[in-house]
């Protein structure tokens, strides 16, 4: 199964281009080899704050060739866009799987609440324990 499948199924139509990393992922991208030779042991999120902190710490100068970088990367994003949606209509965002608690997936239309109700009721009714394995109906 190719990438094109997981993402866009069957579909004939080449993937869309890829948005533009922002200025600081410019900036990380030209420094983080240097990162890891100077720390060779630290994991990948250590390096990536190791970059953040330096990337505070860069002078304006700096900042501004990596924001002209960006911008011209936005530029040509947008000309690649417009040119993809001429050609193969607009891009379509990609669905992500719901997250909502109690989603109901038998696609009956009802939303399955009446089945938590008697799990209140139940609660209720059970008595509540005071500790050491105990409940207050056993110390009555």
């Amino acid at each position: 199964m190719c990438i094109r499948d997981r993402y866009m199924g069957e579909s004939s139509k080449p993937l869309p281009p890829k948005r533009p990393m922002s200025t600081f992922f410019e900036y990380k991208k030209d420094i983080l080899d240097e990162v890891k030779k100077s720390h060779p042991d630290k994991k990948i999120t250590e390096l990536t704050k190791i970059v953040s902190e330096m990337w505070k710490k860069t002078d304006e100068e700096t900042k501004k060739k990596y924001e002209k970088i960006a911008e011209k990367n936005k530029a040509d994003y947008e000309t690649a866009k417009k040119n993809y949606e001429d050609e193969h209509g607009k891009i379509e965002k990609k669905k992500r799987a719901s997250r909502k608690k109690g989603k109901d997936d038998d696609d009956d239309g009802d939303d399955d609440e009446d089945a938590d109700d008697d799990d209140d009721e139940e609660e209720k009714k059970r008595p509540k324990k005071t500790g050491k394995g105990s409940t207050k109906k056993d110390k009555k």
